[in-house]
C-alpha cells in the first residue's frame, strides 16, 4: 500500500492525477491530508488532520506544523504493516515520512511541488528549511521534480531523480453553466483574459487589473483566493469588464479558461521562486489550446517562447497595453492556439499515463530498474 501525504486539502490537479490513476488501476493507497480550512468533508480513503491553520503565516504556523508532523508519524505507525511506500509531497510531509521510512524500512518518495530556500526570504527559518530539504532530498529513496531544470535548486545529489511536469491527465470536465455564461460574455468583448489561481503578489495581478480597467473592450475573468482578495473585489465592483468569480471548483475554473482568448500566468522575479516556477497553467494552456500571457527570464517564459504558445512580456503595465494594442492580435492568438494544440498532441498528451506506468509503478513500486 502507498501512503500518500499532502499538507493541505489535496485539491491540486497534480495530487488528483495521482489519486485518479491509483483508483483506475487498482493501486492500493491511503491519503494523509490536512484539513487546514476546516471546510473539507470526510472523504473515503483519506485521514484528515483536523486543525485550522491559515496559509502564509510562516513562523506563526510552526506549532501547527509540528502538530501536523506528529499526526503524520502516528498515522504512518498505525499503517506500518500494510504500507510499503510513503509518497510525501513537499517538506512538511517529507520530514516525518523520511523519519518513519528509515525507522520502518519503507521506501520514501519526496515529491517536490515547490522548493523553498534561503533565497525565498531572509532569516534563520529559510536557511533551516533549505538545509532540511537538501537532507531529505539526499536521503530519501526517490525524488520527483516537476521540471528537469529544477535539479539545480538542490545542493546535494540523489541517484533516483524522476521528472513529472504538472501535466493534466487530459480528462478535463467543464462546468456546463460556466461554459454557457462565458460564451455569452465573449460576444460582448473583443478580448477575454482569464486568471484562475492564487491571488498573490509577484503574479502581476495589480498590473493586469490596472491595464484592463482602462480598456472597456477587454474582459478579465478572475477566480481564486489570496491576499489580494480585497483589491480584486474593489476592481470588480468598480469596473464592469472585471468579473470576480471567487474561489471556484476545478471544473468551473477550467470552463473559465477554456472560453477565454488568453490565460494570464505571470511570474515576477521579485519572488526568487518564480525563476523556476512550473505552473499547472502552462500545461492547461496547451491542453485547452488557449495561449498564455507570461513573463520573460522565467522557466515558463522560456518554454512559451520556444514553442510560440503565448505572449512573453516584461514586468510592466505598458507591456500588457502594447500587446493589447497590436492590430493583428487576434491573428496571433489563433496561430498560438494552433501551436498549443500541436505541442499538447505531440509531447504531452500521454505523458502522465506513460510516466505512471513506465516509471512510477515499475521503478518505484515494483522496484525494477529504470
Amino acid at each position: 500500500m502507498i501512503l500518500f501525504i499532502r499538507d493541505n486539502e489535496c485539491f491540486e490537479p497534480r495530487v488528483q492525477n495521482y489519486l485518479n490513476y491509483f483508483d483506475e488501476n487498482d493501486v492500493e493507497y491511503h491519503v494523509i491530508a490536512w484539513n487546514r480550512n476546516g471546510k473539507t468533508k470526510i472523504a473515503q480513503n483519506v485521514t484528515f488532520f483536523q486543525r485550522r491553520a491559515e496559509y502564509g503565516k510562516r513562523i506563526k504556523n510552526i506549532p501547527n506544523k509540528l502538530a501536523w508532523m506528529f499526526f503524520v508519524i502516528k498515522i504512518i505507525w498505525k499503517n506500518r504493516k500494510k504500507c510499503t511506500t510513503i509518497h510525501a509531497c513537499d517538506i512538511d510531509a517529507a520530514l516525518p515520512a523520511l523519519f518513519m521510512g528509515k525507522l520502518l524500512h519503507k521506501k520514501v518518495v519526496f515529491d517536490i511541488f515547490d522548493w523553498i530556500s534561503s533565497l525565498t526570504g531572509k532569516g534563520l527559518i529559510y536557511t533551516l528549511v533549505e538545509f532540511l530539504q537538501n537532507f531529505v532530498y539526499k536521503h530519501c529513496d526517490f525524488v520527483i521534480l516537476c521540471e528537469e531544470e529544477r535539479k539545480v535548486q538542490a545542493k546535494v545529489d540523489n541517484a533516483n531523480v524522476l521528472v513529472l511536469p504538472n501535466i493534466p491527465d487530459g480528462k478535463t470536465e467543464f462546468d456546463k453553466k460556466t461554459l454557457e455564461k462565458t460564451l455569452i460574455q465573449r460576444q460582448e468583448y473583443k478580448i477575454v483574459i482569464s486568471y484562475v489561481g492564487v491571488f498573490d503578489k509577484d503574479r502581476g495581478l495589480e498590473n493586469l487589473l490596472e491595464c484592463v480597467s482602462k480598456r472597456p473592450d477587454v474582459l478579465l475573468n478572475i477566480a481564486g483566493f489570496g491576499i489580494l482578495n480585497n483589491l480584486i473585489k474593489m476592481y470588480a465592483e468598480t469596473y464592469g469588464n472585471i468579473c470576480y468569480w471567487g474561489r471556484v471548483e476545478y471544473s468551473v475554473g477550467q470552463a473559465i479558461m477554456k472560453n477565454s482568448d488568453m490565460i494570464a500566468a505571470m511570474y515576477y522575479l521579485s519572488s526568487p521562486l518564480h525563476k523556476y516556477a512550473a505552473p499547472n497553467k502552462y500545461y492547461e494552456s496547451l491542453l485547452l489550446s488557449v495561449p498564455m500571457i507570461t513573463t520573460e527570464k522565467t522557466l515558463v517564459g522560456s518554454k512559451t517562447r520556444k514553442y510560440d504558445t503565448g505572449f512573453v512580456l516584461n514586468e510592466s503595465t505598458e507591456a500588457l497595453a502594447t500587446m493589447l494594442d497590436d492590430p493583428i492580435l487576434n491573428d496571433k492568438i489563433e496561430n498560438k492556439r494552433r501551436n498549443c494544440c500541436a505541442v499538447w498532441e505531440k509531447i504531452y498528451c500521454n505523458y502522465f499515463e506513460n510516466f505512471m506506468k513506465d516509471k512510477y509503478i515499475k521503478y518505484i513500486i515494483q522496484g525494477t530498474n529504470n
